[in-house]
């Protein structure tokens, strides 16, 4: 690696601290630099591959499934980027994915909940996942609620289904709180969830407030008629950190998740 550097005809005193930066970020792997360097990136790809797929099997095993054959359109960007993850919680989400996508029939969701995974750290997964399970809690809970109604009629059966999503707003600094966040990260997480369609924000309260003022409209010197005109608008923009889980959110936790 050093002749490479050196080869790059820079200023010394750039070249000694590029060198040092980059055995700082490589790690073990500079002594591989160039092809043996490409070969074990490759190796360590393959080695994340086949332990996401082999955690697949298991769960196809477990539940005596037969997987199908994944078209080419998700093969690719699935193989791409599921090979790159070395942690331990996001590659079980990659199997379990895999796995769902493997015993359903293709519905064209597919590359999006691939790109949507490869697009979340472990953080972001256990914020989503902590989500979910509180939504499903409090959906339990109204499910209840609305089968203890009394006078309800016999012949009437609630499912989840019929608790919205949209009802059941969470509060951002419920996250803060649980994950032992400050301000600034609560609102990035919040928002990168929300940029890949997971999370929808509460929408904004405007208020607006109509100011009313009168001219003269002049015909002739001796007419005058007086109107009024609505031209003093005031609007107040109150926006909100509190979200609500989409239902692509709500469908990609499930698809992620060991049936």
């Amino acid at each position: 690696m050093k002749d490479i550097i050196e080869g790059l005809n820079l200023p010394k005193q750039i070249l000694d601290k590029t060198e040092k930066f980059m055995s700082k970020l490589l790690g073990p792997s500079i002594n591989e630099w160039g092809e043996l360097f490409a070969d074990n990136v490759r190796f360590r790809r393959i080695k994340n591959q086949v332990k996401i797929f082999n955690k697949t099997r298991e769960l196809l095993d477990r539940n005596g499934m037969e997987p199908r054959e994944l078209n080419l359109k998700t093969l690719v960007p699935l193989i791409e980027y599921s090979s790159v993850e070395e942690e331990e919680l996001l590659q079980d989400k990659w199997s379990n994915l895999i796995a769902n996508m493997a015993i359903t029939p293709e519905n064209g969701l597919e590359p999006r909940l691939i790109n949507t995974l490869s697009s979340l750290s472990s953080l972001e997964a256990k914020i989503l996942d902590f989500i979910f399970e509180d939504i499903y809690v409090r959906r339990q809970m109204k499910l209840a609620q609305l089968m203890n109604q009394p006078n309800k009629r016999k012949n009437i059966t609630y499912r989840e289904e019929d608790i919205k999503l949209d009802g059941l707003i969470v509060f951002s600094r419920t996250i803060k709180k649980k994950f032992d966040l400050n301000e600034e990260f609560t609102k990035i997480y919040i928002d990168n969830l929300e940029s890949l369609g997971l999370l929808r924000y509460e929408e904004p309260e405007i208020e607006i407030d109509n100011g009313f003022t009168s001219a003269d409209l002049s015909k002739d010197d001796k007419e005058k008629e007086s109107i009024e005109l609505d031209l003093d608008i005031t609007a107040v923009y109150q926006s909100s950190d509190n979200f609500y889980l989409t239902a692509f959110g709500n469908y990609f936790v499930n698809q992620c998740k060991s049936g």
